[in-house]
């Protein structure tokens, strides 16, 4: 279980976008917020995704679509490591030899048991001893490509113009300060939107939670963003609302590890497995989690 969970409060300010400046299309505010925020169109994880991995199942042949398999077996070495190549070893005559088998490659996000090690998921795996002599923990990780840029967390209730209408922002950050190893590094966002009043009158908001992970990329940590209080004049004729994006994009492609195993007779076996997935990551240069921007109909 994950332990430890310290909150990351430097009272960093909101990001939020300044002035009365709107955006009509999802196009503008992927440009607004890549100019803060860049992603990378390829990310690397290292150690299991618990930290934003996806509760909607992914299938095989959607990743494949966009991440073929193959191109992430030539990318695991160079984007997690060599603890990820697969042992050569020339047999000596009458002596051992290591059995390699696979890729396994997993129809969907749910097909993560393991049948060498009686059918134990992928999550409880990784971090475990491995039966490699090194003595090493098996290896664990993620590669994928850029799925969704900066997605939709949170949104206020639409206003119609000519209105004005005050709202309330605010995320903290909980960071894994004592995590499972074999696990990836990231944390989990609390994150408020609130709208204090208005046309109708009444207080309406949202909060929710989300988890996310840190990419090998990293240079920055995600940190609590302080509470902000903000006014949105909305244009006469148009509706008006506030979105909440995180700073980070879902990558889809593959989870994967590294299996050594030893058989009652001592024979050795090994095999690479991929399992479908999609896994929120943040922006590997930037430093608060979400920017709340103003949307218009």
């Amino acid at each position: 279980m994950l332990t430890g969970i310290s909150l990351v409060g430097s009272s960093t300010p909101a990001h939020a976008e300044d002035g009365n400046t709107y955006f009509k299309t999802e196009q503008q505010v992927i440009d607004f917020l890549s100019q803060s925020a860049p992603l990378n169109q390829q990310e690397a994880v290292n150690g299991y995704p618990v930290n934003g991995l996806d509760s909607q199942q992914v299938k095989l042949d959607d990743v494949e679509k966009v991440y073929p398999h193959d191109q992430a077996l030539k990318d695991v070495p160079s984007k997690l490591g060599s603890g990820f190549d697969l042992a050569q070893p020339a047999p000596t005559e009458g002596g051992p030899s290591i059995t390699t088998e696979g890729p396994d490659i997993r129809k969907s996000t749910s097909d993560d048991k393991e049948p060498w090690l009686s059918n134990w998921d992928a999550k409880s795996l990784c971090g475990q001893p491995n039966q490699n002599p090194d003595g090493k923990p098996m290896p664990c990780g993620f590669v994928g490509v850029l799925d969704t840029k900066y997605p939709t967390m949170q949104t206020s209730a639409a206003v119609m113009g000519k209105a004005q209408f005050s709202y309330k922002t605010q995320a903290t950050v909980g960071q894994d300060t004592s995590q499972t190893s074999g696990w990836s590094v990231g944390g989990k966002v609390s994150s408020e939107l609130t709208t204090p009043g208005g046309p109708g009158g009444g207080t309406g908001g949202t909060e929710l939670n989300f988890t996310y992970s840190e990419s090998t990329t990293t240079t920055n940590k995600w940190t609590t963003m302080t509470e902000q209080n903000n006014t949105y004049d909305v244009p006469d004729g148009v509706s008006g609302w506030v979105e909440g994006r995180a700073n980070g994009g879902k990558y889809i492609g593959y989870i994967v590890y590294k299996l050594d195993f030893v058989d009652g007779s001592g024979n050795e076996k090994q095999k690479l497995v991929l399992i479908p997935a999609r896994v929120l990551i943040q922006a590997p240069g930037n430093s608060v989690p979400m920017t709340f921007v103003k949307r218009r109909g």
